[in-house]
């Protein structure tokens, strides 16, 4: 996460952590401007977060081209059904369901399965959001969810390599 004013993220978190791993590195944050994409590249991200409910279809799609252009992957986020076919419109290859309500910031898992048949099976699904439990882990595997995307329960055990493995299907 790389956003500074709402999640306390620094930019510098990303650098230091592309430098230290050999996996995907996604950089987390509200894309709402073309230069944050180059950042990204020269960060050393190797994906960058587009947010369906922060863009128009224009600037989906333009964002979308210009991450193709820098061989950057975009994990495009979709919170309900229109979203997830404005996604799809505009070319998405990697879409992320984020299964918390942003209105009332509740949580139900049961979004992702709700909407995992509206996304073709060589779109890779995302469940983002609300994963705790082995169950949920379960649960989504069972509907062909191809990856999850896990913060707050990671971030908040003392523990992280039990916890992850405590969510493994």
């Amino acid at each position: 996460m790389t956003e500074p004013e709402y999640f306390l993220g620094k930019d510098e978190y990303l650098k230091e952590i592309a430098k230290t791993v050999h996996i995907p590195v996604l950089r987390k944050d509200f894309t709402i401007d073309e230069y944050q994409i180059y950042e990204a590249k020269l960060f050393g991200a190797s994906a960058v977060l587009l947010i369906c409910s922060l863009l128009d279809k224009k600037t989906l799609s333009k964002f979308l081209n210009l991450s193709n252009e820098l061989k950057l992957d975009a994990l495009v986020e979709a919170h309900d059904e229109e979203e997830v076919h404005i996604a799809l419109e505009c070319g998405a290859k990697i879409i992320g369901v984020n299964n918390r309500n942003l209105k009332n910031f509740t949580v139900d898992v049961r979004n992702s399965l709700k909407l995992r048949a509206l996304v073709p099976k060589d779109v890779v699904f995302v469940s983002e959001s609300g994963i705790k439990t082995r169950e949920d882990t379960r649960q989504l595997a069972a509907y062909h969810v191809n990856a999850v995307l896990i913060g707050e329960t990671l971030m908040r055990s003392p523990d992280k390599k039990t916890a992850l493995d405590l969510l493994r299907p």
